[in-house]
């Protein structure tokens, strides 16, 4: 079997996914891709572009294993007659339609038409995978509400159904052995890590703002901010760079994965703010590395950790509970709770699911 993995945005979570998938798939693996940026307008174009690369190929495709960043309709409707006829399984890492709206977005006037995006791509695909029950559940409750506010509601939430009923959960992996192998010793002070992109719906404000009160405090701790950065990122980042100068350790996104490793293992705290999170990996390997979380109870965190005493209900409650975890410091392992999404293990889901696509 030969799979063709399809990614609009290849970067982050979405390049570790794919080049993951290439390395421990049972299936042969072929990718067309496009940078990781201007994620609208790859939403919204990256198809045609992907589509022409697909034709102008000579490669015997099995299957087209795309994510939620692909207009799967417009891609489908590009491709060769002979391609066309080819399986196309849909991963949802995330989806827009739950997305939290930002109110400076200038293109505010368009949000909809993503979500849209993102249904008649479900709609196009032989099979849907969501990464995490959360994610599943929360997509199907969320689109039935979405889809009143459009005319023939009645049709389209029947077409909803449909598409619950080719929906399975499948999800993310880590590569524990290239983890193990970029071991270092862990920091025995207090070491805050930030390794999620620099973008509002992680919330940053109020976990750079909690920081800066616990140090103004007279708290001591370190402090490692990663995660990849964008030339509009929220204010409160250079705000913090100037208030937790004497913590920090280090600033800025760490593309070389052998480095990012090493810096997990250096840190053992992990506040974690977000607004929005259908999985995680930014979450589940720093666990792996032993970095202690501190997660909302809510999102996907509490699907994916509900047996762990490692949540947090408000914003007093993330800093009275940060601030016990700093003044009562103490080193804990989570290897073990984390182990069932090891690579080696999930991808036997993918290879079983694949299989089921082409019979």
């Amino acid at each position: 079997m030969q799979v063709a993995i399809v990614e609009p945005f290849y970067s982050g979570s979405h390049k570790t996914w794919v080049d993951s998938l290439c390395r421990f798939l049972a299936a042969d693996c072929i990718t067309f891709t496009l940078p990781g940026r201007h994620w609208k307008w790859r939403m919204g174009a990256g198809a045609i572009q992907l589509a022409k690369d697909v034709n102008q190929s000579n490669e015997v495709i099995d299957v087209f294993l795309v994510t939620d960043m692909l207009d799967v309709a417009v891609f489908k409707s590009l491709l060769s007659a002979e391609k066309s006829k080819t399986k196309i399984v849909l991963y949802m890492h995330e989806n827009q339609v739950v997305y939290p709206f930002q109110t400076s977005d200038e293109d505010k006037n368009r949000d909809l038409h993503y979500g849209l995006i993102n249904y008649k791509s479900m709609l196009a695909a032989d099979a849907v995978w969501f990464n995490s029950s959360f994610h599943r559940d929360i997509w199907f409750s969320e689109l039935a509400l979405f889809l009143k506010l459009f005319p023939d509601a009645g049709f389209h939430s029947k077409e909803a159904v449909a598409c619950k009923k080719k929906s399975t959960v499948i999800p993310l992996g880590i590569d524990s052995a290239t983890i193990d192998s970029n071991r270092v010793d862990k920091s025995q002070t207090p070491a805050i890590l930030w390794n999620h992109r620099w973008e509002y719906d992680k919330n940053p404000d109020l976990f750079f703002n909690t920081l800066i009160r616990l140090s103004d405090e007279g708290h001591a701790f370190d402090l490692y901010v990663m995660g990849e950065n964008y030339s509009q990122s929220p204010g409160i980042f250079k705000k913090a760079k100037e208030h937790l100068d004497h913590h920090i350790k280090h600033w800025g996104f760490v593309d070389d994965r052998k480095t990012y490793y090493e810096l997990l293992w250096r840190c053992n705290m992990l506040p974690v703010t977000a607004n929005q999170e259908f999985f995680g990996l930014s979450v589940l390997e720093a666990m792996y590395c032993d970095v202690q979380p501190l997660l909302p109870n809510r999102l996907s965190y509490s699907d994916l950790y509900s047996s762990l005493d490692i949540f947090y209900s408000t914003d007093d409650d993330f800093y009275s509970t940060l601030k016990t975890m700093l003044s009562n410091f103490t080193l804990r392992s989570f290897r073990t709770d984390v182990s069932s999404y090891h690579w080696n293990i999930v991808v036997k889901l993918y290879d079983e699911e694949l299989v089921k696509v082409l019979q």
